[in-house]
């Protein structure tokens, strides 16, 4: 069963892409690649249709309650098929990094998007400031989780980020940011605790220079013409 959980504080990559899909004004076809407990769909599985793809049969079956259906697959040995241009919305969040060939996942679902859909695809910034000092002391080891998450096979900044996406056929209609989750770093910094503010200025400070203090990058792309 997956470690990860839902990030449920307002800046997180979560909770803004459920917000975008939430303002559509029709019902979409959304495919969730990497869907784990469908937390997207048990949010937004009323409103829209969700279809889904997780690499742990533990996590599809708490999921499967939200989404049409849920195919189970390890992206780096079977990448599952659906029919050309069906889907409004696909939604790859913290999932490019996990792959060793994350461009030609990219480029596989893109087919089954449809022209005027939208990609949407989140990643680690390993840019951050909390990594360079790191670096500058000598230290790169993995961690349990985080933009350190020794699953992570790819590493990213936000240039390299706009390139893959450039690479893989897509334009980026908008661009969008996260600050380190303190949430999950401890409850206290959540919205209505003692030190929750903290956050607050956490988020600002990385929207004046996301380069060093963004902890991911949320790209909402469109195919190119």
């Amino acid at each position: 069963m997956s470690v990860y959980e839902f990030k449920p504080d307002n800046y997180s990559s979560h909770m803004k892409i459920i917000h975008y899909i939430g303002k559509s004004e029709k019902k979409l076809k959304v495919l969730d690649i990497g869907c784990s407990k469908g937390f997207m769909g048990k949010k937004l599985g009323s409103i829209h249709d969700f279809y889904g793809i997780d690499i742990s049969k533990e996590d599809a079956s708490i999921a499967k309650r939200y989404y049409k259906s849920i195919k189970i697959a390890n992206l780096d040995e079977t990448l599952p098929s659906y029919e050309k241009n069906s889907f409004d919305t696909i939604i790859m969040a913290d999932v490019i990094e996990h792959l060793k060939n994350p461009l030609k996942a990219v480029l596989h679902f893109k087919k089954f998007l449809k022209n005027d859909g939208m990609l949407i695809i989140s990643a680690p910034n390993i840019a951050n400031a909390y990594i360079r000092l790191r670096l500058l002391l000598g230290n790169f080891d993995y961690e349990d989780r985080g933009i350190m998450d020794k699953t992570h096979l790819k590493f990213f900044t936000l240039k390299s980020l706009r390139k893959f996406v450039s690479v893989a056929g897509l334009s980026i209609a908008r661009e969008d940011f996260t600050p380190i989750p303190l949430p999950i770093v401890n409850p206290v910094f959540s919205e209505g605790n003692l030190l929750g503010f903290m956050h607050d200025i956490s988020y600002f400070i990385s929207s004046l220079w996301k380069k060093m203090f963004a902890f991911q990058f949320v790209m909402y792309c469109k195919k190119k013409s």
